[in-house]
């Protein structure tokens, strides 16, 4: 749990989720340890808990769990992610309104392009069962995916990679949305 607490605590001070949004969580076996629904991921004693990934029927903690927990949960079944953070960072929200569900962001800094070569932009609402197989189904074969105009679903073998990944996927989409302001006004000029 304090490894989900300290990075919590990464997560807003990069700017990557704001008030109480957001979710974070890490495989443990059969389970997974999940912060609470509306929990501020900087102040996350107390705020986690444990809850089956396959469960029989709803688990008694699904209740305080993150409303996420269902696209989580279909995450671990079908990718190899042990670790998976969400956040609402701004322009990885913005630059996904700009697309349609479907469509790649594809990176322009080598960095971004290098670690995530492509982000899917998926459609579902929030905690929706669309969401979760369309971000599911997306992150079989990618690092991290935006669900278009929510935020980033970002996995990893470990929450030190999950969190790269998280970052990595704002500051592609702040450079990407950066270079096409740049080149949209001068299409203008």
């Amino acid at each position: 749990m304090q490894e989900l607490i300290k990075y919590g605590k990464k997560i807003v001070t990069a700017g990557l989720v704001h008030s109480h949004f957001g979710n974070i969580s890490k495989r443990v076996g059969d389970h997974m340890l999940i912060s609470t629904t509306g929990s501020m991921l900087d102040e996350l004693e107390g705020q986690i808990v444990s809850v089956p990934i396959d469960p029989a029927t709803p688990d008694e903690l699904d209740v305080i769990a993150s409303t996420e927990v269902n696209v989580h949960r279909a995450i671990y079944k079908h990718t190899s992610a042990l670790a998976i953070l969400h956040g609402h960072s701004r322009y990885a929200v913005a630059l996904s309104m700009l697309y349609e569900p479907g469509e790649l962001i594809v990176p322009e800094d080598s960095e971004s392009l290098y670690i995530l070569h492509e982000i899917p932009v998926v459609s579902g609402g929030v905690g929706s069962e669309e969401l979760a197989i369309n971000a599911a189904k997306a992150l079989k074969d990618h690092k991290a995916v935006i669900a278009r105009g929510h935020g980033t679903f970002a996995r990893g073998a470990t929450v030190d990679e999950a969190f790269v990944i998280l970052s990595s996927v704002e500051h592609a989409c702040m450079v990407k949305y950066l270079i096409d302001a740049r080149e949209n006004k001068s299409n203008r000029d």
